[in-house]
């Protein structure tokens, strides 16, 4: 016999959870935490639940093994629910913990009616059979399509000795391959075939590799994908969002291959009916209206790539006509005019950074040129909120990388208005003595928004507000911080040594331009 929360915490440390992110309440969480500290697994306290369950997430999806988040009844229960919406678009395993439910009216709804059309599974633990029901939801979260799950209990319940059951070693599962009739029959009839490689490829880089060095296939990458292919790469051709502006690189292509790709990765609308249909190499059955799906094979994703391999010939492009689409796409995000714009901005960043780096970006009109720009060479050398597009998400998203990289040069790069959801991080990382390097995009407006209303032709209404000096803020923190105006103090403000935030005050002018290159 053994407690609920002795059994849980467990079985996360076997599993190879090292660390839980959260808020504690004032219930079972204190039962929780002391159980997951008398097995080695660290507690970190955030700022906010937002930033704990994106931590969380990221923590998931980068090791395969859940990551784990606290939080308390009631409020923080419905606070946590960002997090929870990511790792569920974008398939990342991970647990999330709440007290409750509350016993009266104080602070209490119906917490698993609330998170069950974010979850695979909301599960209430008490009773013999709730190690059952634990293992039960813990197989639904990494099997594939991977996402979270969310567990509460009673302080009352976590106390309860249920009997012992074996610590059992549960992997994460896709279903057994599945081939549409003409699956083989369109890779192998391919001449020219282009490559969109999606969020699952990132666990197979090496295998994906070589696969299109072997046929010398090219390959543009979905945000989340980027470095699965090196940008230094002779197959890379760069970032893919469905918009038009990218349409051109598909020009000559007889087949599109979907390697790992989820249709939730591109942006909203039709795929154009002169450009050819996909071919879906993924873990889980894809069904999207705006991606027009010809042959799918679902099934683990090393499987699914041998097959690959057995069934394609050697493509017709010509290294000249991969290096022209790579220059087409660069050229959308290319600096232009004299400015300090964004582009110039990354430019100068990427030029001063030592690489392999990971940058986590934002979501804002910062994205485009940030995530166009930056030589991605390692898989999740790019960290990015995807299918859910979430403001707030970069520098909890670094911290995550750096407590699993702690080697690695981590980049977090936002807007001003991401940046402002999630100041309290920045004493998070500072806690965590975390070598973080924060770029701030500050135009004081919600810029991706602001350039929206100008398309639509409007007056400028809740876009936009006073600038921030996000430089003095983060000093309080006790970060290194400065301001910059121009590529010159920018590259003298990284200099700085150590955590540092370098509040860059770019030109939104160019936003406009960029976003009708890129989606028309």
């Amino acid at each position: 016999m053994s407690t609920l929360v002795n059994q849980i915490a467990k079985r996360l440390r076997a599993a190879g959870v090292r660390r839980m992110f959260g808020i504690l309440g004032g219930g079972s969480s204190l039962d929780l935490i002391e159980a997951a500290r008398l097995h080695d697994i660290e507690f970190t306290v955030t700022r906010t639940e937002a930033a704990a369950t994106i931590m969380a997430a990221v923590t998931g999806e980068m090791t395969g093994v859940p990551g784990v988040a606290l939080v308390g009844v009631g409020p923080g229960a419905s606070s946590a629910t960002n997090g929870l919406a990511y790792a569920s678009l974008e398939r990342s395993p991970m647990f999330l913990f709440i007290d409750g439910p509350a016993s009266s009216a104080h602070q209490h709804f119906d917490q698993r009616a609330l998170y069950a059309p974010i979850t695979k599974a909301a599960a209430h633990l008490y009773g013999p059979d709730a190690t059952t029901r634990f293992m039960d939801a813990w197989q639904q979260a990494v099997s594939a399509p991977r996402g979270p799950v969310m567990f509460e209990f009673t302080a009352a319940e976590a106390m309860v000795e249920i009997p012992e059951l074996p610590v059992t070693d549960i992997q994460s599962a896709a279903p057994s391959a599945r081939y549409g009739k003409s699956w083989q029959k369109t890779l192998s009839a391919a001449q020219k075939p282009i490559a969109i490689i999606g969020l699952e490829a990132r666990h197979h880089a090496d295998r994906i590799r070589d696969i299109l060095k072997k046929y010398d296939v090219p390959a543009v990458m979905t945000y989340k994908a980027l470095g699965v292919v090196s940008s230094e790469s002779a197959q890379f051709i760069g970032p893919v969002t469905g918009a038009v502006g990218e349409n051109p690189v598909f020009d000559g292509a007889d087949s599109v291959i979907g390697i790992g790709f989820d249709p939730i990765e591109f942006i909203p609308g039709q795929w154009p009916t002169n450009l050819p249909t996909f071919t879906i190499l993924s873990e889980a059955d894809i069904s999207n209206p705006r991606i027009p799906i010809g042959a799918a094979a679902t099934g683990a994703l090393p499987d699914l790539l041998d097959e690959l391999d057995n069934q394609m010939t050697r493509s017709a492009w010509t290294a000249e006509e991969i290096t022209m689409k790579r220059a087409q796409l660069r050229e959308i995000y290319t600096p232009r005019g004299e400015t300090f714009s964004c582009a110039a901005a990354i430019k100068a960043i990427s030029e001063a950074t030592p690489h392999p780096a990971t940058i986590a970006c934002d979501a804002g009109a910062h994205m485009f040129s940030t995530l166009g720009l930056w030589p991605a060479m390692e898989p999740f050398g790019v960290l990015k909120s995807n299918g859910l597009s979430t403001m707030g998400y970069a520098l909890p998203a670094a911290i995550a990388h750096k407590l699993i990289n702690p080697d690695n040069p981590t980049i977090a790069i936002t807007g001003d208005g991401g940046m402002s959801m999630c100041l309290g991080e920045l004493a998070t990382a500072k806690e965590l003595n975390l070598d973080i390097t924060i770029f701030v995009m500050n135009d004081a407006a919600l810029s991706l928004i602001d350039i929206k209303q100008q398309r639509q032709q409007r007056p400028a209404t809740g876009v936009r507000y006073p600038t921030i000096d996000y430089s003095a803020i983060a000093a309080a923190f006790g970060w290194a911080s400065a301001i910059a105006q121009t590529p010159t103090e920018l590259i003298n403000a990284l200099q700085m040594t150590g955590p540092k935030l370098i509040d860059v005050r770019v030109d939104p002018a160019g936003y406009l331009q960029d976003m009708e290159r890129l989606r028309g």
